[in-house]
């Protein structure tokens, strides 16, 4: 009998949610593990105080294993759920708070971190002296600038930060000769009307967006001062590909999904990790965990895995981080990593 994963998500129509739950779908359907197990779907209001856990409970005596395309408030709720009733559990997190040490919860986002270093790398390789961080005021967002800045700084590169509410931010950035803005936002509302008054003001300053704009919604409404933007990626664009990444953007096109966001690929990672774990043990969920703990190296879309008792994300390294720009209708390489 296949094991049974359900892939669970908010009733909204947050991007990432809607990503992940694509990504998590088109791997069951194209990804390494299609017909190996068997997907269920289930939604909650995440408006409700139970809607979620009520959910969740719903579903726990009927599958082995939970993929939740979910925030981290919700992903850290749902790792309880599951650990009480023995379900395991992958949701697209980064941050440690969503694992709290429980065996049942694995949490694959790229550590913060590990990101910036990759950025800061490129960007020396890349010989920039002098960036500007403008970043949200939300406590995520802050945290990337503050993480950003000190990898910047050990590779001798200049750097400036500062917010949009800050009075005077324009010539803040203007008068800090930068050769490189880094907008430091995940909401396209926000970054837009920045994005175009840097391009008016400094029309030969790259710009730079995190991995949250890499959409093409965003790209979209750039409209022609999308040429040349630079993005940070997880992904190898027109580039060598390995088979599964090859599978990746083959499902992807065939859905009319036309840029690769990073959370199509978790969400793609996160299911066809926990369908490899599940399958490989027979849907046994502990020895589903002893695999997942062995040290075993996974490769994914969004890079590759080694989780053990003490590492339930099973990121090391740089990752898969690169730099890519937007050029004449398509994305390509920016820099060499």
């Amino acid at each position: 009998m296949k094991p049974r994963v359900l892939l669970l998500r908010p009733e909204e129509d947050g991007y990432s949610a809607l990503d992940q739950s694509a990504g998590a779908r088109l791997a069951w359907r194209h990804g390494p593990l299609a017909d190996l197990i068997q997907l269920e779907e289930d939604d909650f209001n995440p408006g409700a105080r139970k809607g979620l856990e009520e959910k969740a409970r719903q579903w726990g005596e009927n599958v082995s294993g939970i993929v939740g395309a979910t925030s981290v408030p919700q992903s850290s709720r749902l790792g309880e759920i599951a650990e009480q009733m023995n379900i395991l559990c992958f949701v697209a997190n980064n941050n440690p708070s969503v694992w709290q040490g429980r065996r049942h919860v694995f949490h694959i986002g790229l550590p913060t971190t590990q990101t910036a270093e990759a950025v800061a790398h490129v960007l020396a390789r890349a010989s920039f002296a002098r960036a500007f961080l403008l970043h949200d005021q939300t406590e995520f967002q802050n945290r990337v600038a503050t993480s950003m800045k000190s990898a910047l700084e050990r590779r001798d590169i200049r750097v400036g930060s500062g917010s949009d509410t800050d009075a005077g931010w324009m010539d803040q950035i203007a008068g800090s000769n930068a050769d490189l803005v880094y907008l430091v936002y995940s909401a396209e509302r926000k970054a837009l009307p920045l994005a175009r008054a840097c391009k008016d003001a400094l029309p030969k300053t790259p710009l730079l967006f995190g991995r949250s704009l890499l959409r093409q919604s965003f790209i979209e409404s750039l409209g022609s001062g999308a040429e040349g933007a630079l993005f940070v990626d997880l992904f190898r664009r027109g580039a060598s590909q390995s088979a599964q990444e090859k599978a990746f953007m083959s499902a992807l096109s065939e859905e009319a999904l036309s840029i690769a966001t990073a959370n199509h690929g978790f969400g793609w990672d996160a299911m066809t990790l926990c369908g490899r774990a599940l399958s490989s043990a027979q849907g046994n969920v502990s020895n589903a965990i002893d695999y997942l703990e062995s040290g075993v190296s996974l490769d994914g879309v969004t890079g590759s895995f080694r989780f053990n008792k003490e590492n339930h994300n099973g990121r090391e390294g740089f990752g898969p981080t690169r730099i890519s720009r937007w050029c004449n209708g398509r994305l390509e390489e920016a820099f060499d990593a």
